[in-house]
């Protein structure tokens, strides 16, 4: 057997089954090690914001790799014969070349296998980045300060904070908690405010967007008019303390896993959410420090290191403040850092609550035995559901597929060229429509797939719900949008790819006859035959299932649910 197990890399079916199978069985061991770690370190900023310990499988391939090192110990154990094992990390190359000698086996190993770098070289190497993030940032800070004179001071007793985040597109307009600003009263108004990050964004945007929210009709309380030059110094400063954090040694399948963990420490990636966690720690100092009172803090939990810098702040800075996070969306499986571990609670990187979209979710968060506690909140994103929407357009003899893209670019590329392969775009009858992402333009799809491009593919316009309403069926890959398809009542296909870990974005609860998994060519166009042939009495009785599950899964957004999740009186 040829193993390739490199992050982007397409993995046999069988391979890929036996990684989830072990991803399953093997989540809470690799929590406990990140916790280990975690109670010794637990007094270290610079470790709860980095990586690692975010246990974010979307941002860390951390757990991947402990996985791998299992699948590798578990074909050898089998007996199964292997020929090459290929990675793209030294300190893995290591581990699996330690578990070998152990063996007594003589496969090869492709990949790196040099050693972590000396702290000279470290160094020298972190300064480039060190510069590119000292002037991102001076940029934004100075953005803010030419605008600073279009805000007025709030007030300092008793305000909520709502944390989001504003990207290109959606600056002021909502996409984290849409309706929750009109159920308030214009009491509650002036003492709540949304304290907005800015991502994926050009430097020289910075000043129109700061001035676009200074001037909205939503409060904004901007963290770049309270954070100093030595808060920004502080954060950046981060690239050469982390080399201080010492690990203790830890064995897994009796290797040291440690080198691992650092090796992810120094490799200087994700370092703007990083910086953003330190400088929202230092955020709330700031507030601490010109003795605002505040009354709640709401998180927009996704459990990465800048929430847990957020966290940490106000759990630091405001002992006394009641600190929530929201988890806006919904949560697929593989995603361990939605749920936060005892000692992320214990220590106050993660809020003691979080507030689910619907009960359903509620209920399947606490089943885990969890430290925090869950409540339901409005599904602020999800409020159209609730909505009639424009009328549905049907084409007589056209069966209409959404194609809604991921915000990877590698998942989006395969699952247009799954459908390519299914030889749907050469059969007549299907009109198909892609929907990127947000943050995705259309001509990067066309760049990737080159000659493969169908000019049958039509961009979906208007708003994704009024696409989804408008088609026969949905086909999408890890993204939440399939469940939003199916309580609609349009089927979706979830297309799997096969690498990496495998990401269920669509409950196991929620019945079959309204989904598929596939992961083949072949099988994308049974089941697209499937939804395409149901027959008037089962689109009826699929539509009654879509109800009960939206009623399960989505709270809808009411003043009464708006005033529960503030903590108000109405």
């Amino acid at each position: 057997m040829k193993l390739d197990l490199r992050r982007k890399i397409l993995l046999r079916s069988k391979v890929f089954d036996q990684l989830k199978m072990i991803s399953h069985k093997l989540k809470d061991e690799f929590n406990e090690l990140i916790a280990t770690n975690s109670e010794l370190l637990s007094d270290n900023l610079d470790w709860w914001v980095e990586k690692p310990v975010s246990r974010n499988t979307l941002l860390s391939p951390l757990f991947y790799r402990f996985c791998c090192l299992h699948l590798v110990n578990e074909l050898i154990q089998s007996g199964t014969s292997i020929e090459k094992v290929i990675v793209d990390s030294s300190a893995l190359f290591r581990a699996i070349n330690e578990i070998k000698k152990k063996e007594d086996l003589n496969f090869e190993i492709e990949g790196p296998n040099g050693e972590l770098p000396n702290l000279h070289y470290y160094l020298w190497k972190s300064l480039k980045p060190f510069l590119g993030a000292w002037k991102r940032k001076r940029s934004q800070f100075r953005a803010a300060k030419k605008t600073k004179h279009l805000s007025i001071n709030p007030p300092k007793r008793g305000l909520t904070l709502i944390d989001q985040f504003v990207l290109p597109g959606y600056i002021t307009k909502e996409r984290y908690y849409n309706g929750l600003w009109n159920k308030l009263n214009s009491e509650h108004k002036k003492k709540t405010y949304f304290v907005p990050t800015l991502v994926m964004m050009k430097e020289e945007d910075f000043k129109a967007a700061y001035y676009k929210l200074r001037t909205c009709e939503r409060n904004f309380l901007i963290k770049e008019d309270y954070l100093t030059f030595y808060d920004l110094l502080f954060s950046l400063l981060h690239f050469f303390r982390v080399w201080f954090i010492k690990l203790p040694t830890q064995e897994v399948l009796g290797v040291d896993f440690s080198p691992l963990i650092r090796e992810e420490l120094l490799s200087r990636s994700g370092l703007y959410n990083i910086l953003e966690g330190i400088l929202n720690y230092c955020f709330s100092k700031r507030l601490n420090d010109q003795s605002f009172d505040v009354s709640l803090v709401i998180n927009w939990w996704e459990g990465q290191p800048l929430d847990k810098g957020w966290n940490l702040g106000f759990h630091t800075f405001f002992p006394d403040t009641r600190i929530k996070g929201y988890l806006g969306y919904a949560p697929r499986t593989m995603e361990l850092q939605l749920w936060p571990s005892e000692s992320e609670v214990k220590y106050g990187v993660a809020p003691g609550t979080i507030s689910t979209i619907g009960e359903k979710f509620s209920e399947e968060m606490e089943s885990t035995k969890s430290p925090f506690q869950t409540e339901t909140a409005p599904a602020f994103r999800f409020g159209h559901l609730w909505e009639n929407g424009i009328a549905r357009e049907r084409d007589a003899g056209s069966f209409k597929i959404l194609m809604a893209l991921s915000i990877l670019l590698d998942e989006s590329v395969n699952i247009l060229e799954q459908v390519i392969d299914s030889d749907l775009v050469e059969t007549s009858g299907y009109k198909l429509i892609i929907k990127p992402h947000p943050t995705m333009n259309l001509d990067t799809l066309k760049n990737r797939l080159s000659e493969k491009w169908s000019s049958k593919f039509q961009e979906g316009k208007g708003p994704t719900p009024d696409c989804i309403r408008t088609s026969d069926l949905l086909i999408t890959g890890m993204s939440s949008i399939g469940l939003e398809a199916v309580v609609m009542g349009v089927p979706a296909i979830i297309v799997e790819t096969l690498s990496g870990l495998a990401y269920e974005p669509i409950p196991e609860s929620v019945p079959k006859e309204l989904w598929r998994r596939c992961r083949s060519p072949e099988e994308i166009l049974d089941a697209i035959n499937h939804f395409k042939n149901r027959n008037p009495e089962e689109v009826r009785t699929h539509k009654k299932l879509s109800e009960k599950i939206k009623k399960d899964y989505f709270e809808p957004v009411t003043k009464e649910g708006v005033y529960r999740f503030l903590e108000l009186e109405v």
